[in-house]
């Protein structure tokens, strides 16, 4: 039988961790304590909380180190930094707002020009301007082998 309540357990507490702006460290051994009691009391919510808490990273940590994760992955920012493309698919979903995709568009721009940015110096000694566009194109839109 499944353990609803426990939300009314780990909401607080976390919060108030917040509100008295205990440092991420604190936040994540407290909170990664109770999440696994709160578990082994059969907490089948934990997706509910963790949803609640998306905007602080230390708490999805938490989460995350007791396998709690949304079914889309949302939660999972530094696994998606990783890969920006399957973070932009994971954003299609009715919940994400148009400025939190808006950030993951540019995060991925960020994430190309980096790339581009750091084989200039292969490129340097090309002698046509196109392989580096090339190159560009083949970041953006990979060839299929």
């Amino acid at each position: 039988m499944g353990w609803n309540s426990a939300n009314r357990i780990f909401d607080p507490v976390a919060r108030a961790l917040q509100e008295t702006n205990a440092d991420d460290a604190t936040k994540r051994k407290v909170l990664g304590g109770l999440i696994g009691e709160l578990q082994d009391g059969d907490w089948d919510t934990e997706d509910e909380s963790l949803e609640d808490f998306l905007d602080d990273p230390a708490i999805v940590k938490a989460f995350a180190d007791k396998n709690v994760h949304l079914s889309d992955r949302r939660c999972c920012r530094a696994e998606h930094a990783k890969d920006p493309a399957a973070y932009l698919l994971a954003l299609r979903h009715e919940d994400v707002s148009e400025d939190e995709m808006a950030q993951a568009i540019d995060a991925y721009a960020h994430h190309l020009a980096t790339r581009i940015r750091s084989t200039r110096d292969e490129t340097r000694g090309a002698t046509q301007a196109s392989k580096v566009t090339d190159y560009a194109a083949d970041l953006i839109d990979p060839k299929v082998p």
